[in-house]
């Protein structure tokens, strides 16, 4: 499977999220939210910032430029 950047994802795609690459504090303040590695997020609307479904809250999520997440994308059930 391909990994892409966060905001690539289109609204109602799903991912699992594969990497944060960012300074420790910002990566560790994401973690606590859920925004880590092995987390599936939906984008439930794109831009920035973006809103992200993860498990039953919605999160409005805007990187800070020198952080970026990466996912797997999951294919849709059919």
């Amino acid at each position: 499977m391909d990994i892409v950047p966060l905001d690539c994802l289109q609204t109602g795609e799903t991912g699992r999220i594969a990497d944060i690459e960012g300074c420790a504090e910002t990566v560790t303040r994401l973690a606590e939210i859920g925004l880590r590695n092995g987390a599936l997020v939906r984008m439930v609307r794109t831009g920035s910032p973006c809103i992200l479904a993860l498990d039953n809250q919605r999160l409005s999520f805007r990187p800070e430029e020198c952080t970026h997440v990466f996912v797997e994308v999951v294919p849709a059930l059919a």
